[in-house]
């Protein structure tokens, strides 16, 4: 018994979730001590405020990093899904419920045309969904005139500022996505299929997968997580804006592998990619309340993306 539990201590401490676990207490205590404002309630509630939306584009980043893919247009998606809930809202007046659904079914709908292009044209998923980015980037531009959409409904507007037992709802709909995502990657065949496809599709198809709907799926569970986020952003920033979502799949992805997600495939997690995203969110808030120049923190954001990678290859390596 007692051999047993110390091989889980071991395994506990041997693992990347523990380690970032480990350093995000550290900054977390030296920001704390060495600035004024950054232990206080508004600040906190900030930080989990700014890590929702990209913690929840960087989870549907996982599931495409752990099948071997790369999807950047997860930001165009989330700037769709903020469109299409602010039009509804300001031109067509329909309840919230029914936007949701469109927002939702229009994300799974993009993340298809992902998986179609990638898996029937055998396209590299760095190519494939770098031109999808610039095509739902144009349509979204299209769509609102390339001009800001107001007109959101006062209540919507209020969910990202409203808390339930004093932590911000939005950041709730984030735990959820996180719970549920780690519930099908640890306990569903679709998980399993989804590891087995990055460690090589080959591997996948003598194992009898599917690739095709598979694939398909796995890029349309990415798009519908965008279009979510897409909704809160909505609500954070009370409107719509032609660039909204630019610039999000960096540091979702960022988030993801300083996670732990193999850039290989077939390896990543819920839990260290929650860990990946409050990380990077903390160093760049403990950045600005100790007054670092905002540049200087993309160059560390950078950096840590860099050293993130070199540590993935060294385990590819060593296994």
């Amino acid at each position: 018994m007692k051999k047993a539990e110390l091989k889980r201590q071991n395994r506990l401490l041997a693992s990347s979730e523990f380690s970032l676990f480990l350093i995000l207490a550290v900054l977390f205590v030296i920001f704390s001590v060495t600035t004024k404002s950054f232990f206080t309630e508004y600040n906190l509630t900030n930080i989990l405020k700014q890590a929702t939306i990209t913690g929840i584009i960087a989870i549907a980043s996982t599931f495409v990093i752990i099948a071997g893919g790369i999807d950047l247009s997860v930001g165009s998606i989330t700037g769709m899904g903020s469109l299409i809930i602010a039009l509804m809202m300001a031109r067509l007046g329909i309840s919230v419920f029914p936007m949701l659904i469109v927002a939702l079914l229009a994300g799974a709908i993009l993340g298809l045309f992902n998986g179609f292009v990638i898996h029937e044209f055998k396209i590299a998923p760095f190519i494939a969904t770098l031109g999808s980015a610039a095509i739902i980037r144009g349509l979204i531009k299209l769509l609102c005139d390339a001009k800001t959409i107001t007109g959101i409904y006062p209540k919507f507007a209020n969910f990202s500022d409203d808390r339930f037992i004093g932590i911000p709802k939005m950041a709730w709909v984030w735990l959820l996505v996180a719970f549920v995502a780690w519930l099908v990657l640890r306990y569903t065949r679709f998980g399993r299929n989804t590891f087995t496809i990055g460690c090589g599709e080959e591997v996948a198809r003598l194992s009898g997968i599917d690739l095709r709907l598979n694939k398909y799926a796995i890029y349309m569970v990415a798009g519908i997580m965008c279009s979510i986020a897409g909704v809160l952003l909505t609500s954070r920033i009370n409107s719509a804006i032609p660039t909204g979502g630019a610039g999000y799949e960096m540091n979702a992805i960022a988030a993801a592998v300083i996670g732990g997600a193999s850039l290989s495939g077939g390896r990543g997690s819920i839990i260290g990619t929650i860990i990946g995203t409050l990380l990077m969110t903390m160093i760049s808030n403990g950045g600005i309340q100790l007054g670092v120049d905002p540049f200087i923190m993309e160059i560390v954001t950078g950096f840590l993306i860099i050293i993130a990678v070199i540590i993935d290859t060294y385990r590819s390596r060593r296994k």
